[in-house]
């Protein structure tokens, strides 16, 4: 601003009731508010609704992981590539943790159900559960 422009703003006689007992006015509506109040009526609509339940349930608890646990609050790169190849690390690592994961517990649970089958020998018990793991890979593969 200019210095003239500076004084007649600081000696406007309305000014105590535009901006009351602070320095400056804000201004609390932009040009694009019929865009924005668009889109809000757009948000209330149940197809909406039913996308932001859907994105809470797959996106949210994924990206909330990588921040929260996984020290990505920022991205430690500079340029869109190499932020690109950042987060696809992210979510490689994200995913191959995931998928340890659901590996374990399922062998658990099959060498669990040849547990409480009874009191078999151990070559026994060994062989059935190879046999179980292999006909499960195969008939989900074919699948």
């Amino acid at each position: 601003m200019s210095p003239t422009l500076c004084l007649s703003v600081r000696n406007c006689p309305l000014r105590a009731e535009c901006i009351g007992k602070s320095d400056f006015k804000a201004i609390t509506e932009s040009t694009d508010k019929p865009l924005y109040d668009e889109m809000h009526e757009r948000l209330k609509t149940p197809k909406a609704k039913r996308l932001k339940i859907q994105r809470s349930s797959t996106v949210e608890p994924v990206l909330g992981t990588l921040i929260n646990f996984r020290g990505m609050k920022r991205i430690w790169t500079r340029g869109i590539k190499n932020a690109n190849k950042f987060m696809i690390g992210a979510a490689i690592a994200y995913n191959i943790k995931k998928y340890m994961n659901y590996k374990v517990k399922k062998v658990k649970v099959v060498a669990m159900e040849l547990i409480k089958e009874g009191n078999r020998s151990g070559m026994n018990i060994f062989s059935r559960f190879m046999n179980m793991v292999f006909l499960k890979k195969v008939f989900s593969e074919a699948y």
